[in-house]
């Protein structure tokens, strides 16, 4: 199977790493990686537009709800190229990914639910070929080799904080008062409007999990408070409303594995 893995942001790069590495190890597969990061909507719809008429794989792999995303599954179902969905029937209430990740589901034909309240909401929907896989994120941080020595020393607090999508307001004070005086290392946010006002620095997902690790409370409104800080037992505390709704997804380190069998069905 000739596969092409799509991933719009380093949002979705973290929880695709173990399934990408994988299904590179599976002669079955041809995995092919795509990055669209920094692109806009129109941007990413060209862009995965003219990369997939040249390669016409078999199937896109792509994660989430982003409108990176959205762009890459509009540019697949436009060619008729299938898509599989990790993420599909999630919720977040406070957020317009919402929205985008229903139409992501909609245009997808194979859904990988990481919950069991999204794999029933994927159903209620009215889609079929759901299957309960779990969280992929899980299982990198089960099995890679990324936990180091302790970064700094001293005390910290984790900030990983965006703007709200739906309104697109910024509440800085907010997350001050949470981190009340600690030093803090902030996480730089994704291209959302808004997030212009909002500091950070980038970091690789290994080096970010290795400072969740150590940290003694993760701060901010990001999805790695649910699919990667339980794993790890990081207090956290949730600022505003993008998260509205989400629960934590299921994991027992196997989910790529699920991912790459049941791709292997459907070749």
């Amino acid at each position: 199977m000739n596969l092409s893995i799509i991933s719009g942001s380093r949002a979705d790069y973290g929880l695709l790493e173990w399934p990408t590495k994988l299904l590179r190890e599976d002669p079955f597969f041809s995995v092919a990686e795509v990055k669209i990061w920094g692109q806009t909507a129109a941007q990413a719809l060209q862009s995965v537009g003219d990369y997939l008429a040249d390669a016409k794989p078999d199937y896109i792999l792509i994660l989430g709800d982003r409108f990176e995303i959205m762009a890459a599954a509009m540019a697949a179902h436009l060619q008729r190229i299938p898509i599989a969905h990790i993420g599909g029937g999630d919720v977040t209430e406070g957020s317009y990914d919402e929205a985008m990740r229903d139409c992501i589901s909609r245009m997808s034909r194979i859904h990988f639910a990481t919950s069991t309240s999204s794999t029933a909401r994927l159903i209620d929907m009215g889609f079929n070929n759901v299957h309960l896989v779990g969280n992929p994120g899980i299982d990198y941080i089960r099995s890679a080799s990324w936990r180091t020595a302790r970064p700094i020393l001293n005390p910290y607090v984790i900030v990983s904080y965006q703007a709200e999508t739906i309104d697109g307001t910024v509440d800085l004070e907010a997350v001050n008062a949470a981190i009340d005086g600690r030093t803090a290392i902030w996480i730089k946010p994704n291209l959302d409007r808004g997030n212009e006002a909002i500091p950070g620095i980038e970091v690789t997902h290994a080096d970010f999990l290795n400072l969740l690790a150590y940290c003694a409370e993760f701060i901010g409104n990001s999805s790695a408070m649910f699919y990667e800080a339980p794993e790890l037992g990081i207090k956290t505390t949730i600022i505003g409303k993008r998260q509205r709704g989400r629960v934590i997804p299921e994991g027992d380190g196997k989910a790529s594995e699920r991912i790459r069998d049941i791709l292997k069905a459907h070749g």
